[in-house]
């Protein structure tokens, strides 16, 4: 990207200087040779105002319709808020859908494709609705405004891969992908599709009802599904077998999708099918075609071929008895796992890639695919502001190490810690791995006093982090995947971290027997690159800029093998592994 300027482009209106690491970064950026840059940007360092600089400078070299990516809504919202010239975009279950007044569903939940006749749809080519005088779908609405404009667009990483790669309706000549250590994550949560008994049936119910000639082919391919997962033990998610995903396979090729397209269209436009009354059947129909071939790529590629090893995998489990109340019992995932080419093959020629936390840049390019030139920058933080404690007496909370009682136990000293932190106004996030931890922790917080807030019961982690901010609560519980990143608590919100256990993978989850088969010994080096990014990621929960003051509690002995050396040099000093749990609490309320 040599001779591209950046600098020039800086929303100085915004921001009265420019900072060291960000004249570092423009630098780097100015001077490389490379369309593909890297950078590590600590806490600090300004880095949306770099992506936002670099993305000026883009378009007015005539590159067209620049890409800002970020894993989730609630960081598209922080960048247009802090530029509010950017172009958001979100995905259909941000939306409200308007064909169906009233139900309060959301434009993921209807089956939009089938309904061509909608009043409310905005045409992508002319901007003009379907009936002249109709309300404008919000989310055709938003997408036909991006696509006019000639300003940045902001999306999620999800939103990029359907409506950019695989539906071809944009075409971005740059791109910037925030928390981009994350990005292979967010696309394997996305390329994950669930295949269900009830689906199926009321799938084939549906078309045996209109005469479909699809409905016996499909019938086939349910009945065969439950017989390859009945014989599985029941309740355990168990990787199927080479044979069983290419019989699965074979069936799905021969269900031919645009006849049940078709077929569905001829009898909505007749009336055999009612599109208000059938919704929940027609929605599945709809992904049925939609999504059928990537069922079939997803199977193919679960597959080992001589070139290559499977970049998929497959699992299934069953209920011996349902549930009261439940509907399926016989389940098949089909899990996207080697998204890398994926994600290298989605991205334009220009993209420039950072995050916080990239740790070893080969493994981070093995993992996303984003290899090109990397530059780390330092911190402009003290080390003095913060502490690492790993104390002497916690227990190993490993599988294999602990024992029935150390969960309890050591649950139990974190609550009471967080009593004793809170009786001196002191609020503390807890970031566990596991849903049933949580639990545990929430019992013994009552136990002990002490005010815990968590999702569930039709609270949302964003609507829980959004209360504790506001003040209620004297600690905020989650797990990892839900507050070990993304979640911001400054400015002494929850000035006290702990972080239970690393989030190494369940030995008998099927995504590690997966990885096990798949890489050997070798799965290790990314599995501890994982947790070193996860340790990372939560430690700065709590420190966002150079006046935060803020603790980490390390509890599991695990951490000991890895923590300070994946520290960088600046944090190092700020650890301490050498005293009692008790001592670090005493130490903890002396500093802050």
């Amino acid at each position: 990207m040599e001779h591209l300027d950046p600098v020039r482009f800086f929303p100085r209106n915004r921001y009265s200087a420019v900072l060291g690491n960000q004249k570092s970064a423009f630098n780097f950026i100015k001077e490389s040779a490379a369309s593909i840059l890297v950078l590590e940007c600590p806490t600090g360092t300004g880095k949306t105002a770099i992506g936002y600089s670099y993305l000026r400078a883009m378009l007015a070299s005539g590159v067209k319709q620049p890409f800002y990516l970020v894993p989730n809504k609630t960081l598209a919202e922080q960048v247009k808020g802090l530029h509010p010239d950017v172009h958001a975009v979100y995905g259909r279950n941000e939306h409200p859908c308007l064909f169906y007044p009233g139900e309060n569903l959301r434009a993921d939940e209807i089956p939009c494709s089938l309904l061509q006749e909608c009043p409310h749809r905005v045409n992508q080519e002319t901007g003009e609705t379907k009936e002249s005088d109709a309300e404008r779908c919000p989310y055709l609405q938003q997408k036909y405004e991006a696509k006019q404009g000639r300003g940045i667009i902001v999306a999620t990483h999800a939103f990029y891969l359907y409506s950019v790669f695989f539906a071809k309706e944009f075409e971005p000549g740059a791109v910037v992908i925030d928390e981009a250590h994350g990005i292979a994550k967010s696309i394997r949560s996305v390329l994950e599709f669930h295949i269900t008994d009830w689906n199926l049936g009321r799938m084939v119910e549906l078309l045996a009802t209109i005469l479909s000639s699809q409905a016996e082919v499909l019938d086939t391919f349910r009945k065969r599904m439950i017989a390859i997962i009945k014989a599985k033990e029941a309740s355990k998610k168990t990787i199927l077998e080479a044979d069983e995903i290419r019989e699965l396979l074979d069936l799905t090729n021969a269900i031919d999708t645009r006849a049940v397209d078709a077929e569905i269209r001829a009898a909505i436009a007749v009336g055999l099918v009612d599109r208000k009354k059938d919704r929940l059947a027609l929605k599945q129909l709809e992904i049925l075609g939609r999504d059928l071939r990537m069922y079939m790529r997803s199977f193919e590629f679960a597959l080992p071929t001589e070139a290559r090893h499977p970049l998929n995998f497959t699992f299934a489990f069953w209920k011996r008895e349902l549930e009261e109340g439940k509907r399926v019992q016989y389940e098949l995932v089909v899990k996207s796992y080697y998204v890398a080419p994926l994600v290298k093959k989605m991205l334009p020629k220009n993209v420039l890639a950072y995050s916080a936390t990239i740790g070893n840049p080969e493994i981070f390019s093995h993992e996303t695919g984003i290899k090109g030139e990397f530059l780390s920058l330092p911190s402009t933080f003290s080390s003095d502001n913060t502490r690492i404690f790993m104390p002497t007496d916690t227990p190993n909370l490993s599988v294999k190490e602990r024992n029935r009682r150390d969960k309890t136990k050591s649950l139990r000293m974190i609550a009471k810690a967080c009593a004793t932190f809170a009786k001196k106004g002191i609020r503390s996030l807890v970031v566990v791995a596991s849903n049933e931890e949580r639990q545990k922790f929430l019992m013994l917080a009552v136990e002990e006093g002490v005010k815990a807030l968590s999702y569930g019961e039709g609270v949302t982690p964003r609507a829980c982090a959004k209360r504790f901010r506001e003040g209620e609560g004297d600690v905020l519980v989650g797990t990892d995947s839900n507050y070990g990143e993304g979640v911001d608590l400054p400015k002494g919100i929850a000035p006290v971290i702990f972080y239970y256990r690393p989030s190494y993978p369940r030995p008998d989850d099927p995504a590690s027997v997966f990885e096990e088969q798949r890489f050997g010994g070798q799965r290790w080096h990314v599995w501890n690159w994982r947790v070193i990014i996860g340790l990372l990621q939560v430690r700065g929960r709590n420190i966002r800029s150079v006046e935060d003051t803020g603790v980490t509690f390390l509890i599991s002995q695990q951490f000991r093998r890895f923590a300070y050396g994946s520290l960088p040099e600046w944090l190092k000093p700020a650890y301490v592994g050498g005293k009692t749990f008790e001592e670090c609490v005493k130490d903890t309320v002396k500093m802050l």
